[in-house]
């Protein structure tokens, strides 16, 4: 049902020669809700990642305990369905908002960005937690360990996105909020000969601030992120290198959004992703040619300088997609997927959302067709989280509707 995705290609794009060709046309497959949520476990804001037998894992932002503001995980199984696996209860996490991460054991590994031991912190909610759920032994429940839980101050606070892993078993991620200047960090999880887990901040943000979206290694262990605000402009990209000979990692900013008065894309709330050639794709949030949002690209040049552009300006309304939250993947053959929480349709006041594929043409062109949720007939709607791609169907969630309003996972076939 479910496979991993391979997020690296061989490609390259003549970026000098990039226009926009955008299209209308509805996407040739079919539409299919596999799990309505209810008030047990509720409103999505992450997508699928898959173990080797092709289980499906996400989170909620809600249901659970906690007077129904947990938030859960849940496993959804080809052969037998959807199962809640844990619910979060506050001093364990709280709300999880970000994908999970899978290792070759089956654990799972993820963040809340709130709730943890230290509950009086972050307005007396907690400023989040990493964990890690471990699969079942003998017919057994999963079990959650928190691994760190966040206090607000220089050690961040407050965590939006998942967490990657190394392939030393190392975790990486961004918070929100705290740091030296209370503008987020990017942070490492080691486990210790102790078995315990200790924190390190690699970068205080002092430059862009407030990261929302996940982080991406490229092959020399290099990390890549964004963040939403601030950077001499409206958010930006930046990459992070890894200390030489037990030194420091060294921060570089690659670009600064909002230098072309907005239409080069405005606050991104979603990490990149990175192809062979070293250039990297991205959403942003608003800004373009219509103030809905942009799919950009980032190729680095020969002089050390990165050059972005705009492969696709959204455009919302009944024609478009509009303001897309979540993170793009790429296939093995160049094309970009991905979703909008709003735009597509008439529905839900400004659209319900959309799923998107952006492919490259001849000629530089990016050609773009999308699925537009109906808001009706409990289909789903808003969709904020990244696809899973396996061959030539496409997995996702969606925030809102379905057969409760509290989101579905849906399938589109080819």
């Amino acid at each position: 049902m479910f496979a991993r995705v391979q997020l690296l290609l061989q490609r390259t794009v003549a970026v000098a020669t990039l226009i926009l060709l955008a299209t209308t046309f509805a996407w040739s497959g079919s539409y299919k809700v596999l799990h309505s949520f209810n008030v047990k476990s509720m409103n999505p804001s992450s997508g699928l990642v898959a173990d080797k037998a092709g289980n499906g894992y996400g989170t909620t932002a809600a249901g659970g305990f906690h007077n129904g503001k947990g938030g859960t995980v849940y496993e959804i199984s080809p052969t037998t369905g959807f199962h809640l696996i844990y619910g979060f209860s506050g001093p364990d996490g709280m709300q999880p908002q970000g994908n999970l991460t899978i290792d070759d054991a089956g654990n799972l590994y993820g963040t809340t960005a709130y709730g943890g031991s230290n509950s009086k912190s972050c307005n007396n909610q907690g400023c989040g937690t990493v964990f890690m759920l471990s699969p079942p032994t003998n017919g057994g429940a999963w079990t959650e360990t928190a691994l760190y839980s966040f206090s607000g101050e220089d050690d961040g606070g407050n965590p939006q996105a998942g967490v990657i892993l190394d392939s030393a078993g190392n975790l990486f991620g961004t918070t929100e909020n705290g740091g030296n200047l209370q503008a987020g960090t990017v942070f490492e999880l080691s486990e210790g000969d102790n078995g315990q887990w200790t924190e390190t901040v690699i970068y205080s943000m002092s430059d862009g601030a407030f990261p929302l979206g996940g982080l991406t290694f490229d092959q020399l262990g290099n990390l890549y992120g964004t963040t939403s605000l601030f950077g001499g402009g409206a958010g930006t990209v930046f990459q992070l290198s890894p200390p030489q000979s037990g030194g420091t990692w060294t921060y570089d900013r690659l670009y600064s959004f909002g230098a072309q008065g907005g239409n080069d894309g405005l606050s991104p709330a979603a990490g990149v992703v990175i192809d062979s050639s070293g250039s990297l794709y991205g959403t942003t949030t608003v800004g373009g040619d219509f103030n809905q949002g942009t799919v950009f690209e980032l190729a680095p040049g020969q002089d050390g300088q990165w050059n972005e552009s705009i492969l696709h300006s959204f455009a919302g309304g009944t024609s478009d997609g509009a303001n897309p939250q979540a993170a793009l993947v790429l296939d093995e053959a160049g094309n970009l997927f991905g979703t909008t929480l709003a735009g597509g349709g008439k529905g839900c006041f400004v659209g319900c959302g959309t799923v998107f594929q952006l492919s490259p043409s001849e000629g530089g062109q990016w050609v773009e067709r999308h699925f537009s949720f109906p808001g009706s007939n409990h289909l789903g709607a808003q969709p904020t989280s990244s696809l899973l791609l396996n061959g030539k169907r496409i997995y996702g969630t969606t925030t809102r509707g379905g057969s409760q309003g509290s989101g579905v996972i849906f399938q589109i076939s080819e």
